[in-house]
């Protein structure tokens, strides 16, 4: 049997489970995720609140103060801290080098369109976007169609990749993997040194490295005696890749056990306790028991809330009751962009101060059942921010609480 069995292998499932076997080593801690999770689809830095009206620690607390059910306030307003403590101990030791600053404060990052987004964290890839300057050269790949350099900023190069007759045809990780060679970054250095005249920084969409981003780093900037640093691209990200093949090998390292791949049918409830849950596999259904479960499947998008074409959203696994407007059509906003999302995006699960998810009658649902990340409820109302621009701290942060609750 399982201490804690963890349901989602995205940010908030793979955070949990690095958290609980640093905490406690001894622990038996099992991940099973259906797919490979949400890191591959963001850009990997740490969001903690990007439009905060004011300095983090201040708007944090009127946001707890104002709004007692969203996921920060669950968490408990020192546990934000401490979760991104000990999340930029474990990646300082899987490579990757997540910082804050001291206070806690937004920072700097450029897109691939030349916007500013402002997220909390930032890995190795992105830091020198804080030092970027008022010049930066931007550097494409000539025929690649995932990034034109001319809509990042004025001055800009497209190279000619020296990857054979199809450079167009690679993804972003097939070139982090060229760019891990020693002798194809001096072809690169060697095609853009020439453009530098003046350049106070060098730009390159978020393909430096797939295993040794840092190596990567410092070799250009030694060479172009600039900071370097790195955009998102579309999907598959580098950076969330890098962050989950980091975490997956510092899982396995420790004795988590980890499976992907196998879908949850749904969970096991016996006299108002969960026991585990059940697996499908093999053309049936495997039981996994555990002393406790936490659900991090995520939202509609990550699949842990399901909806039907009359409206209808409910969580699959445990039957759990979702928050949620059941007129479709207010589902979405007018605008595809608009600036506080879409309310589809604040649909979840309630849960209470100890993150157990909570029944209609608002009572826990069942013993030892705990959840963390997009898959709670967001309180939307005025001045409450939209979950994507707090994704990646709630899920860091509710995944530390309700590791703490289940450890002790």
């Amino acid at each position: 049997m399982d201490d804690l069995l963890i349901v989602g292998a995205g940010w908030a499932g793979l955070s949990a489970a690095a958290f609980a076997i640093t905490l406690r080593p001894m622990a038996k801690i099992r991940v099973i995720g259906q797919g490979i999770g949400s890191p591959i689809v963001t850009p990997g830095w740490v969001s903690v609140w990007e439009s905060a009206p004011e300095a983090l620690p201040a708007a944090l607390q009127n946001l707890i103060a104002a709004y007692p059910d969203h996921p920060y306030a669950l968490a408990g307003a020192e546990v934000l801290p401490a979760a991104l403590d000990l999340f930029a101990q474990i990646t300082a030791e899987i490579g990757l080098f997540y910082r804050t600053t001291e206070p806690l404060t937004n920072q700097r990052a450029i897109t691939l369109l030349g916007a500013i987004q402002h997220p909390a964290m930032l890995p190795i890839g992105y830091q020198g976007a804080n030092r970027a300057g008022g010049s930066p050269l931007f550097v494409g790949l000539a025929g690649w169609r995932d990034y034109y350099p001319a809509l990042s900023g004025p001055r800009y190069i497209s190279i000619q990749p020296p990857v054979g007759d199809r450079p167009w045809d690679l993804t972003p990780p097939d070139y982090a993997r060229l760019f891990d060679r020693a002798e194809f970054r001096e072809k690169v250095i060697e095609l853009v040194r020439p453009h530098l005249d003046g350049a106070s920084s060098v730009g390159f969409p978020a393909v430096l490295g797939l295993e040794h981003p840092v190596d990567v780093i410092n070799h250009l900037e030694s060479r172009f005696k600039v900071p370097v640093f790195e955009m998102p691209t579309l999907p598959p990200s580098v950076p969330g890749t890098r962050l989950f093949n980091g975490l997956r090998r510092y899982l396995l390292d420790r004795g988590v056990r980890l499976q992907i791949g196998h879908p949850v049918g749904r969970g096991i409830v016996e006299k108002g306790a969960v026991k585990g849950v059940e697996v499908l596999a093999a053309g049936k259904l495997q039981p996994f028991r555990a002393r406790a479960v936490l659900l991090a499947t995520g939202n509609l998008y990550g699949g842990g809330l399901f909806s039907d074409d009359r409206g209808r959203v409910w969580e699959p696994l445990f039957g759990l009751p979702v928050q949620y407007v059941a007129d479709r059509n207010q589902w979405f906003a007018e605008s595809m962009l608009a600036a506080g999302g879409h309310p589809a995006h604040y649909f979840g699960v309630r849960a209470d101060a100890f993150l157990r998810p909570l029944n209609t009658d608002g009572h826990p649902a069942a013993e030892n059942l705990y959840v963390a990340g997009q898959l709670l409820a967001h309180p939307h109302g005025p001045n409450a921010p939209n979950p994507l621009e707090t994704a990646e701290g709630v899920a860091l942060a509710t995944a530390y609480r309700a590791v703490r609750n289940v450890l002790g």
